[in-house]
């Protein structure tokens, strides 16, 4: 038996306007696959992923060619992604903004996986793993459906680094389609490659990697927070997020042991350990980058002091926190401080 694919129903904004660019009735055009239009209303909803691939099919057929997909993109918004849009919109960069989207990925579908990482130190690259149903092999989502959220992510971009970012190239695991669509050619403005072993948006890395014009290191831990406590709803088998969550509302009182927050849990310290290994991660991990997040949050907010960044990460004194972030980032706290507000943009220089 295959499993039941969702995501969240919050695309069904972007997707309804889509429609109605296109004078295709919505209410009418949705329960024709049997999603209720009221889903749209519910922020937590989620949507079958079948139903909305046999829609997408019928809308670019009633369309003609692949336009639809791109529509899609261009009526977009963050909020779209209930509070890790928010998050995304407040992050650092281009690259953070989407290594938040992999990171918490299921808040938005349960059907891929998504992987955002540096390649050959020139490129950084948004992969996207679809995943296949049991019994046939074929992928969860269709080549209309990985072309929309494709051209979503490019489109999230431009609103992050500006409107004239492109990438610098597309591809897709799935084979060209038999007829070219000029729409998608020009939003995506770059070389598009099919028949790869990856869906995969490549992009200049220093681009990504620069200072965003929305970047709010106070906005972005609230929202993170929110996301959080979201994750701990919404999927209840992933401890990382239940850890991390108790992890956050302990540190100024000190780090939590193991044991502490196994017995919040109702888990015993050995099972807690025992399924923290399943995940392929440990306690000790989950803490340590805790506190790294939080404290390159604290960091880039001048009206805290290096003392109360520390005792709110859950150190005991100074020096044991400039020893952690000596480990994290190389450099002493006050000295990313002044390079990130003098110059900034990050100091990759003080990294080595």
């Amino acid at each position: 038996m295959n499993a039941y694919y969702s995501t969240l129903s919050g695309w069904l904004i972007p997707i309804t306007r889509a429609m109605k660019s296109h004078d295709i009735d919505p209410i009418k055009t949705l329960e024709k696959f049997d999603i209720s239009p009221s889903e749209v209303n519910d922020p937590e909803g989620r949507v079958c992923v079948q139903s909305l691939g046999n829609l997408f099919a019928y809308c670019n057929n009633k369309v003609g060619g692949r336009a639809f997909n791109i529509e899609v993109a261009r009526s977009f918004h963050p909020s779209v992604l209930h509070a890790l849009g928010y998050a995304v919109q407040s992050a650092y960069s281009l690259q953070e903004a989407l290594e938040r989207v992999a990171q918490y990925k299921r808040v938005v579908s349960n059907c891929c996986n998504m992987y955002a990482y540096e390649e050959r130190g020139v490129d950084f690259v948004s992969d996207l793993e679809v995943y296949r149903y049991a019994d046939s092999g074929r992928q969860v989502l269709t080549p209309h459906m990985i072309e929309a959220f494709q051209a979503t992510l490019v489109q999230l971009s431009r609103d992050i680094v500006g409107r004239d970012f492109n990438p610098i190239k597309i591809q897709f695991n799935f084979e060209r389609p038999s007829t070219d669509c000029e729409v998608a050619a020009a939003f995506f403005d770059c070389p598009i490659e099919y028949g790869c072993d990856r869906n995969a948006v490549v992009m200049d890395a220093e681009i990504a990697q620069a200072q965003s014009i929305g970047s709010n290191p106070a906005i972005n831990e609230m929202h993170l927070e929110m996301l959080n406590k979201f994750m701990c709803r919404v999927d209840k088998t992933n401890l990382t997020f239940q850890i991390e969550t108790r992890i956050v509302d302990e540190l100024p009182l000190g780090a939590p042991s193991q044991a502490d927050v196994a017995k919040q849990l109702g888990l015993s310290l050995r099972n807690l350990q025992r399924k923290l290994n399943d995940q392929g991660t440990c306690y000790k991990d989950i803490l340590d980058n805790t506190r790294k997040r939080l404290t390159m949050n604290y960091i880039k907010q001048p009206h805290m002091s290096i003392s109360e960044i520390g005792y709110l990460v859950g150190f005991s004194n100074v020096a044991n926190f400039n020893r952690a972030f000596r480990r994290w980032e190389g450099c002493a706290p006050g000295e990313y401080r002044h390079r990130y507000l003098s110059a900034n943009t990050l100091a990759e220089s003080c990294r080595h």
